[in-house]
């Protein structure tokens, strides 16, 4: 008979099995038709081949050698994406264990078929939903197979089996786990199904369903050792069968029914275990964004900081030479800081927006007989201006006060706070023995001085200010010591600083003789320089938080690692209804990535929520780098890919037949 125009056409079919050194022939060169209509019943002992047979007609299996046909098509030596079509399209599986998938509803392990098909979801349940209802399960569509009877999950098998209406329905033992009177409701189905044209293989051990088919055919050994006719006949409805049937499109699975599967038929079953695998990307990820924005917040202050007091501030500070270093220094021709040295850069840079100068002097500060301990500091020229103070109460030290060498005091924030008193004008201090009546309060500058530490910036708050006229007419002081401590320029602009700086070298090289008896200082570069030397405790923390990441990776591949052991059975359940190795591969890379995506997207606003409450506490400005934070996204997704690939592949290997045989 021309294989052209039967359903299954096979010839010298073998499979054999290498066990050690000895080989297994399960099947030694079979010969058998299936004609449209048919009702095929086979029967054998145990191991004589026939559950071999029928996983090779169902493409679960590959034959060792020979001819296999479906509807004149070569079906045996088709790729995994030819022959997982043919096992969705056109062979409907019923199997002896049922193989339903326990955490999905009857309508959804009925239409779970069609979704291999490409058939969207809502369309799929209404095509389980009237199948269900054609085989007598109506009441039972949102149970799950636990709460049904060994009876009804074999309808729903059934009903699985025939939702993409295959071409061949191959039924193997259904009635084997089933009392008499719930098999033979099954056997009735089956003999429905052939009376509406549908061609049944069916494996049975029962001797008295033997002969209740088409044709009986009689494995042993391996091989057809008789074939006798059954008492049916072939289906009428199938006499106008043919081979050339138009094929439906062939979709795929969709990437939404992907997510859904890998969320709720994956994860959600083991919330706790999938969480605490998820726990360490969420760490992972959180520490990075975290750290990050502290790092970030940190020098966000620093920089506030230095710019209340000045960003585009330059220092020159005098070095306090002693005993011989400032005696030579004296020969040599420089007379340290002056106020003449702030007059010759002034003329000399048109970059300089305001200068001043300042002494400090140590003095014995009383407040009606309560010692204090600020400083003292005597000021010439735009002091306030320069260092961005502004005055609170009262009024600021003046040309007539510097004149007069008066003995007039500003005190700083937290100096006129010292004092607990309700109203500081007017009261009088008494530094170095001398009586000063205090004229002004500046305002709170809200300096964090150890933010600032690696500028040498002080906090003005802590300063007491009077005319350095009066300083240097009134105190004592060292011979040959410098006129002023230190001066202070405020540049127009922050891009002229290192101008600044050359033309500063320039006039003080003339002016003290080529003697470097001074430093010059710049807080926002020295500010630069303490950050860029943080980099590296910044990179530091991002390998440590990326360590947790790559630990999370790990705990993941070993979770799917677990989740593909646990699932084998569910993985050749989905091969047999037309999976391929790729749709597999795709589910659970997707559980894998979806851990690591949720993971990182939770990190995320962990450290959102830690960094806001953290930043409030510290009073840190919140600072959130948005590259950064795509980039722990992208780097736990590609965790989640990375570590999820191996078992995913684990899976999509997996042999259907050793798949479904896993207890």
């Amino acid at each position: 008979m021309s294989g052209d125009s039967n359903v299954i056409h096979i010839r010298n079919l073998t499979r054999q099995y290498r066990m050690g050194e000895n080989v297994v022939r399960a099947l030694d060169g079979v010969d058998v038709d299936v004609l449209p209509g048919d009702f095929v019943v086979v029967v054998g002992s145990s191991g004589s081949g026939k559950s071999t047979l029928m996983h090779i007609l169902g493409l679960l299996d590959t034959p060792t050698s020979g001819v296999y046909q479906i509807s004149g098509g070569d079906a045996a030596s088709g790729g995994d994406r030819v022959q997982s079509r043919l096992r969705n399209q056109h062979i409907g599986f019923v199997f002896q264990q049922f193989n339903l998938l326990s955490d999905l509803t009857v309508v959804e392990n009925i239409a779970l078929p069609l979704a291999y098909s490409g058939v969207p979801r809502r369309e799929r349940q209404e095509k389980a939903r009237a199948m269900a209802t054609r085989l007598g399960l109506g009441d039972r569509c949102h149970h799950r197979p636990t709460e049904l009877s060994g009876g009804q999950m074999q309808r729903v098998a059934i009903a699985r089996a025939l939702i993409n209406d295959p071409d061949i329905l191959l039924a193997d033992e259904p009635t084997g786990n089933l009392d008499s009177t719930t098999s033979g409701e099954i056997m009735d189905i089956l003999y429905e199904l052939h009376g509406q044209g549908h061609t049944i293989i069916m494996v049975s051990h029962d001797p008295d369903l033997a002969l209740q088919g088409t044709r009986c055919v009689t494995i042993q050994d391996g091989k057809i050792v008789k074939e006798e006719k059954g008492r049916r006949t072939r289906a009428p409805e199938a006499e106008g069968w043919h081979n050339e049937r138009e094929e439906e499109a062939h979709g795929e699975l969709s990437t939404m029914d992907l997510l859904r599967i890998g969320v709720q038929e994956g994860l959600m079953t083991h919330g706790m275990r999938t969480f605490l695998t998820m726990l360490g990307i969420i760490i992972g990820v959180s520490s990075v964004i975290a750290m990050s924005s502290f790092s970030l917040g940190s020098k966000q202050k620093q920089m506030d900081q230095i710019r209340a007091l000045g960003a585009n501030l330059v220092r020159i500070v005098d070095r306090r030479l002693e005993n011989e270093r400032l005696t030579q220094a004296r020969m040599e021709g420089s007379f340290g800081l002056s106020r003449k040295d702030l007059e010759a850069l002034r003329q000399n840079s048109d970059t300089i927006a305001h200068a001043s100068c300042s002494r400090g002097i140590k003095l014995n500060v009383l407040h009606r007989g309560r010692a204090l301990s600020p400083r003292v500091i005597g000021i010439w020229g735009d002091y306030l201006a320069v260092n961005n103070l502004a005055v609170e109460t009262g009024r600021f030290l003046d040309a007539t006060d510097a004149a007069e060498n008066s003995k007039l005091a500003v005190l700083g924030h937290g100096v006129a706070e010292e004092l607990r008193v309700e109203e500081p004008l007017g009261e009088t201090l008494l530094l170095g023995g001398v009586y000063y009546t205090v004229v002004g309060v500046l305002a709170d500058k809200g300096i964090a001085l150890e933010e600032l530490e690696a500028t040498s910036v002080a906090d003005p708050n802590n300063d007491i200010l009077i005319p350095l006229d009066t300083l240097i007419a009134r105190t004592t002081h060292l011979e040959m010591r410098s006129e002023v401590d230190e001066l202070q320029l405020q540049l127009t602009s922050e891009d002229f600083l290192y101008q600044a700086g050359r033309v500063v070298k320039r006039v003080l090289g003339v002016t003290h003789a080529g003697v470097e008896d001074y430093d010059m200082i710049i807080p926002m570069d020295l500010l630069k320089q303490k950050q860029q030397s943080q980099r590296l405790l910044d990179i530091l923390t991002a390998c440590i938080s990326s360590i947790s990441i790559i630990v999370g990776g790990i705990g993941i591949m070993n979770i799917m690692l677990a989740s593909v052991t646990e699932r084998i059975r569910e993985i050749g359940i989905r091969r047999a209804i037309g999976a391929t190795r790729f749709d597999i591969l795709r589910q659970f890379l997707a559980e894998s990535v979806i851990i690591a995506v949720t993971g990182g997207v939770f990190g995320v606003l962990l450290s959102l929520a830690v960094v806001a409450l953290t930043c409030q506490a510290l009073d840190l400005p919140v600072v959130f780098s948005i590259p950064l934070i795509c980039i722990a996204v992208l780097a736990s997704t590609a965790t989640g890919l990375i570590f999820g690939l191996y078992p995913a592949s684990q899976a999509a290997n997996r042999n259907p037949v050793e798949a479904l045989r896993y207890e």
